[in-house]
């Protein structure tokens, strides 16, 4: 959840410094700072997707079935016991935190590496007024064009194997995780 909160941070940051770019620099008006805000916007929406989930499954869900098993099935302080450290491993395993889904959280974090490296490329490079295009670009442009392609395609290789193990009946509350990410069908074609 650090991780989660961190990148959250970063493309808020992302997006104050387009934003002040695009007062300082006048790169409002620039195409490549539209098509910008457009690759921080879909970064966005999956780290909204991934919050939505982690505060639905992890935190909300697990929590309502931890407090029902307190209600029902505990009569001692072994029975609390018991049925904490199966709430706790409920929410590790909802997490992917498991052994078993490590492959699934190196694509995640594979993911947000990418959205790192994506700012490391907008805020290390400065913004020039380009004469024969009469507008602003970024000289790290085609660097964040190809960085914003390679988070497509883990975006597109996570929903795969996602929507893969929700087939099997492994982790069936990733189903959730599922509709969040493709809410409009974005994914559904790949």
């Amino acid at each position: 959840m650090l991780q989660l909160k961190r990148i959250s941070w970063v493309l808020k940051d992302i997006w104050f410094h387009l934003k002040r770019c695009a007062i300082t620099n006048r790169a409002g008006n620039s195409s490549q700072y539209r098509q910008l805000q457009l690759f921080r916007h879909e970064m966005q929406h999956f780290v909204g997707v991934m919050q939505g989930y982690v505060s639905n499954q992890i935190i909300h869900v697990s929590w309502q079935e931890f407090c029902k098993e307190l209600r029902e099935n505990v009569h001692s302080l072994d029975e609390l016991h018991q049925r904490h450290a199966e709430y706790l491993n409920k929410a590790i395993f909802r997490s992917l935190l498991s052994r078993k889904a490590g492959p699934v959280m190196k694509v995640i974090t594979d993911i947000f590496t990418v959205i790192l490296k994506f700012r490391i490329q907008l805020v290390s490079h400065s913004w020039q007024f380009d004469e024969t295009r009469n507008e602003a670009i970024h000289l790290a442009y085609p660097n964040m064009a190809s960085s914003f392609h390679a988070f497509q395609k883990y975006s597109e290789f996570l929903y795969r194997v996602v929507k893969k193990l929700v087939a099997r009946g492994y982790q069936p509350h990733l189903e959730d995780f599922l509709l969040r990410l493709s809410f409009n069908n974005y994914y559904q074609d790949v």
